[in-house]
């Protein structure tokens, strides 16, 4: 087990050359160690590139995975990369410790850090308790798995003598080689199948979710959303819990009850109406009681938290309003990676919709949508898992489109006035988009140019 704090002089091997796998290079060469980044996909080896770590002096090699790095004296490898890669075994059978970015990242934290995560809602959560802390007057920063590395984060701070409180969405991926990582607050907001793709099991999954709670004292705190079974079932939290819950419970903080946005601040009781609070959906109420839940032991006055939750009006890509065409409405969903967070979505709507649904199949049963059929005009199939869930699903409403511009102008010329159409995938981007915000991006740039 690594004990290090101190990187300076040690030989590092980082797997991994997209965000995070830079970013942790960059951090650990400016902490004085000696990096090499190795990554396996050559098609990655751009002029750019190579003149960033150049520019860094990081060493580097792409297409392979050479014996040097079996020298190291310990590696960091990316969330994209499994556990299990043939690499990373290499490397602990050479007695190299592997850990992952988060861990590293965690090590050089001076301030306290608030992990969140779950299968769905972490970036909302995470950006709206960091929007808390702020309109509050306290400097605090989101990062993780949002798109803004950990390690980019800290590297940023270090470089302006910042010292902020780490909002930081954390993925299964990324709690899988955590060895000192203990956050001040671990936020965890729900559980359904995800990833069943590069796990043997739900319960592997669930697993990988806990280690977020592994290495707390007894002090710090857990925001544990009590009524999921599943956490309920599972959860190894041995901090001081703060429940999160639609129930009566003596020991939560906050709640929605007769039509108020009702939560505590040091024993002091305040109110926000709910009509003053612009997120939609139930979904979206747990997210907020966490949020507060995660951020109110930092919190002095309800002043921040009032003017944050009457104004934070959600994330891109997620449940994003997009635009207006000729009656028709579009909405943005392409977080939307597992099929829980496409229920989530159409439970968000009044109306049946026209639904964009498939991209790389993750392994999760898709027939769960079968009960949600009522509230779909049409389901119109994108990417590798067009066959597989109109196999699953037992309806004829399924209009098979391959591409996601063919499936938006489908969907536009069937829809009506008034109809909505909800890019909501249920899967990964990874068979035709480099990540969801690119699928999003792309999204949106089909609706503009609709005649």
């Amino acid at each position: 087990m690594i004990t290090m704090i101190y990187v300076e002089g040690k030989k590092v091997v980082v797997l991994g050359a997209q965000r995070s796998g830079l970013a942790v290079a960059r951090l650990l060469k400016s902490r004085g160690s000696e990096v090499i980044l190795s990554e396996n996909n050559p098609d990655l080896e751009t002029p750019e590139l190579v003149n960033q770590l150049k520019e860094w002096d990081i060493e580097y090699e792409f297409g392979v995975h050479s014996e040097q790095l079996f020298d190291a004296n310990f590696a960091v490898i990316s969330p994209g990369i499994p556990t299990r890669a043939k690499i990373a075994d290499q490397l602990r059978w050479n007695n190299v410790p592997v850990v992952s970015e988060i861990e590293v990242a965690f090590w050089f934290a001076d301030t306290p850090t608030i992990a969140i995560t779950g299968s769905n809602g972490k970036t909302t959560t995470t950006e709206l308790t960091a929007d808390i802390l702020k309109k509050a007057g306290l400097d605090a920063v989101a990062c993780g798995n949002n798109g803004y590395p950990f390690s980019e984060a800290l590297y940023q701070s270090i470089d302006t003598d910042r010292h902020p409180i780490y909002v930081l969405e954390v993925s299964s991926f990324q709690l899988e080689n955590i060895q000192l990582f203990s956050p001040h607050t671990a936020v965890l907001l729900n559980l359904t199948p995800d990833h069943l793709d590069r796990y043997r099991s739900f319960e592997d999954y669930i697993q990988a979710k806990m280690n977020v709670f592994n290495h707390q004292s007894r002090e710090r705190i857990a925001v544990i959303n009590i009524d999921d079974p599943n956490i309920v079932k599972y959860s190894t939290a041995k901090s001081r819990i703060i429940p999160v819950t639609m129930k009566k419970n003596p020991e939560r903080i906050c709640s929605f009850e007769g039509g108020y946005f009702n939560f505590k601040i040091k024993n002091a009781e305040y109110q926000i109406e709910d009509s003053k609070i612009p997120l939609p959906g139930i979904h979206n109420k747990y997210n907020i009681m966490s949020a507060f839940s995660a951020a109110a032991s930092f919190l002095d006055s309800s002043a921040g938290v009032t003017e944050s939750l009457t104004t934070f009006c959600g994330v891109p890509h997620r449940l994003q309003y997009v635009d207006k065409k000729n009656g028709v409405l579009f909405y943005n969903d392409s977080k939307s990676t597992n099929v829980d967070s496409v229920v989530v979505a159409l439970k968000s709507f009044e109306k049946p919709v026209h639904l964009i649904l498939g991209g790389r199949d993750k392994g999760i049963p898709f027939t769960p949508l079968n009960e949600q059929l009522d509230q779909i005009t049409n389901i119109y199939t994108i990417g590798e898992a067009a066959e597989i869930i109109e196999f699953e699903l037992d309806t004829n409403i399924i209009i098979p489109c391959k591409t996601l511009d063919k499936a938006v102008q489908k969907a536009f010329e069937n829809a009506k006035e008034g109809d909505i159409i909800l890019l909501s995938p249920g899967c990964s981007s990874f068979d035709q988009f480099e990540n969801f915000e690119k699928r999003g991006e792309h999204f949106i740039e089909i609706v503009k140019k609709l005649k």
